[in-house]
């Protein structure tokens, strides 16, 4: 999702904004206050480079802030488990995601999750493998192949070419979503049981690709509840990431807190004000 694209940001950023006013469909067997607190992250940087990159120095004191707190860190296993068992979630945990598959995963998050023994997924664009299809370096298939039998690391599909799901054909939707499944499948050896949509964008068609498909559950940005399925096929994530705002740890830290409020002070810093 760090691909240049900025009105697809505008919008996703407007979603989240919106969820948190309690936006949330009636019907569902989930709500949103039922997860617990998932973080969608997408590069690691030294020094950061846009809006969707987080400094190393950010990254190591909010993981250091989710320890000293005694935040358990859920695999996607764990998290999807709970939601199909009917489990409840352990009452301090959080889901670390990370989108799209850049290096800086590998050079900088992955040693950090490591020393402190945290479990992370990793959202991989298929065809983005080994690449700097965007200016930027992403992971390579072996890299990827290393990382899935670490059992602190989760590999799922972020789609085969990162089209935005509510826009294309319906023979494009089936393979972005189907295909991918069955790509890291073969790739890893482990279950693709979920998987994020590019730029949070979804529509009725793409929840129900997904669910034909055989996800368990999928990940977007907000949860409008504008269509009729269960929440667990458009789980919203708090969006990491410099855009957040210049006060990005008390940010970070209200939202893992709340959940169900989304951090709309970042949008309107940016942005301006909603009316």
């Amino acid at each position: 999702m760090k691909i240049k694209v900025w009105v697809p940001l505008v919008i996703t950023l407007l979603m989240v904004c919106l969820s948190s006013y309690g936006f949330c469909s009636g019907t569902d067997k989930f709500k949103r206050s039922d997860f617990p607190a998932v973080l969608m992250y997408h590069d690691i940087k030294e020094t950061e480079i846009n809006g969707f990159d987080v400094s190393v120095k950010d990254f190591c004191q909010q993981l250091d802030w989710l320890a000293a707190h005694e935040y358990k860190t859920l695999s996607v296993h764990e998290f999807v488990e709970c939601l199909t068992q009917n489990i409840p979630f352990p009452k301090k945990s959080v889901l670390i995601t990370f989108d799209d598959g850049y290096d800086g995963i590998n050079t900088y998050a992955v040693p950090e999750l490591r020393k402190r023994g945290m479990k992370a997924t990793f959202f991989i664009i298929k065809n983005s493998m080994g690449t700097k299809l965007t200016g930027y370096s992403y992971l390579t298939e072996q890299q990827i192949k290393e990382l899935s039998v670490d059992p602190l690391f989760s590999i799922q599909p972020h789609t085969l070419t990162h089209a935005d799901l509510s826009k294309i054909s319906a023979e494009q939707l089936q393979e972005e979503v189907a295909g991918s499944k069955k790509f890291f499948e073969d790739l890893t050896g482990t279950q693709s049981e979920t998987i994020a949509f590019p730029y949070g964008s979804y529509n009725k068609s793409v929840l129900d690709a997904v669910e034909r498909a055989g996800y368990k559950a999928s990940f977007a940005v907000s949860d409008l509840g504008l269509y009729d399925h269960e929440a667990r096929f458009s789980i919203p994530r708090i969006y990491m990431g410099i855009i957040m705002g210049k006060n990005n740890m008390e940010l970070f830290k209200k939202s893992v807190l709340n959940y169900k409020s989304s951090p709309k002070e970042a949008f309107v810093e940016r942005f301006g004000p909603l009316y």
